[in-house]
């Protein structure tokens, strides 16, 4: 049995003690999506051993933990390292960006259709709405409050007004 075998197994049989525990402490808080990752987690480095995967990685983290010991910081040295902070730096706002975007333009679309909808419905569906008379009323003092100096009050949204009239039945403000 080779060296690195008599050290790998055991790491690879702890990795796969903690994904048992992390599974059990899903289960025992009912996150199904959780014990399913839990479960995952306690396979891959099994799966990893067998495979030989696991003594490639092995050998990639011996071979960087040697090159970091030797290695000596010129000026060429210096600006790779540099430009590899670049790159980590430009990859995460380039995926920061995408993601931001993306809800933009999810939200602006949905934005363009949500008044229409919520306007057609809260017209149809609102019992307390405000009959016309009062609301001309409200658009009239309004207008005295604006011919005095004053700002306009802010319009009430009926959606708004509903679920506070449904709050006050129930004896919650």
């Amino acid at each position: 049995m080779p060296v690195s075998d008599v050290v790998l197994l055991p790491l690879c049989l702890g990795l796969a003690l903690i994904g048992v525990i992390v599974a059990g402490v899903a289960w025992r808080r009912g996150s199904r999506g959780r014990v399913l990752q839990g479960v995952g987690l306690a396979l891959a480095p099994i799966a990893l051993y067998f495979t030989g995967l696991l003594r490639l990685v092995w050998d990639a983290v011996v071979a960087l933990v040697g090159w970091a010991t030797s290695i000596v910081f010129t000026p060429t040295m210096w600006f790779g390292i540099s430009l590899l902070g670049v790159c980590v730096v430009l990859w995460v706002v380039g995926g920061l960006v995408s993601r931001r975007t993306a809800a933009r333009s999810s939200g602006a679309v949905t934005g363009s259709t949500a008044p229409a909808v919520g306007t057609g419905r809260s017209t149809t569906t609102a019992p307390a709405a405000k009959p016309p008379a009062t609301k001309n009323a409200t658009t009239k003092s309004t207008a005295t409050k604006n011919a005095r100096g004053k700002a306009p009050a802010p319009e009430v949204d009926p959606e708004m007004a509903e679920i506070e009239a449904i709050l006050k039945n129930r004896g919650i403000n």
